[in-house]
């Protein structure tokens, strides 16, 4: 077998850059890569890299400009966010809450999300969301315990995770009321607020989304758990 030649083996890494070109922009138009990520910056440094370097074999100085534009674009793009991620505090609270539901969050779409609510501390009996009644806020309970009761009967208790994540968003009404049992403290944004960053950054939607599904299924899941462990009881 005859061994490849300097021209094929440039050509091959020149074709490796164009598929990672042609990968990292399908993934991105596809909702699974954002524009402003890591792993979309590094892709494109990396596809331009090898394109570059595939023009060795035959130079052209337009197309390595334009490889040397996007290698500088994207070192300039890592870097900002580097540095935005750095400068970018979070309190204990802050990184539990977006541990347990938003683990795919970036900081800086977090820190826009953090800021547009409060951490409040709920005394004994504070509604949180009434049976029948819109959905106004979203909530996260830190630390405490919600009762969750449907037509006067107490369903379940809730003592970490969202509160009103079904039909905040659409502003529908809530399937149960839920008040707090205890002290509680709490993290709300109203769903006004979370109408805006939605409006202004269609990834925040996606995220928001997947994290509320996550914990909504967490529920059920300790639900179905609740209810079969009294089945055997009986």
């Amino acid at each position: 077998m005859e061994p490849f030649s300097t021209d094929q083996v440039l050509n091959a890494v020149g074709l490796a850059g164009v598929a990672l070109y042609l990968g990292s922009y399908t993934l991105l138009q596809a909702g699974i890569l954002r524009g402003n990520s890591y792993t979309y910056a590094i892709l494109n440094l990396c596809a331009s890299s090898l394109v570059l370097i595939s023009l060795i074999v035959a130079f052209n100085l337009p197309s390595a400009l334009i490889q040397i534009s996007w290698i500088v674009i994207s070192l300039m793009g890592i870097a900002r966010l580097a540095w935005m991620n750095n400068r970018m505090q979070f309190s204990t609270e802050e990184q539990a809450m977006l541990r347990q539901v938003f683990p795919d969050m970036p900081r800086p779409i977090a820190r826009r999300f953090l800021n547009r609510g409060n951490w409040i501390n709920a005394e004994e009996g504070a509604l949180l969301t009434e049976e029948g009644e819109p959905v106004r806020n979203l909530y996260f309970i830190s630390d405490g315990e919600a009762h969750v009761t449907s037509g006067g009967q107490i369903i379940g208790a809730i003592t970490s995770g969202l509160v009103g994540e079904m039909n905040v968003l659409s502003c529908g009404e809530a399937s149960a009321t839920v008040h707090t049992k205890i002290r509680t403290r709490l993290f709300v944004i109203s769903g006004d607020s979370l109408r805006k960053l939605i409006s202004r950054d269609p990834d925040f939607r996606i995220l928001l989304q997947n994290g509320m599904s996550r914990d909504t299924g967490r529920k059920l899941m300790r639900a179905n758990a609740s209810l079969s462990a009294q089945a055997t009881t009986q």
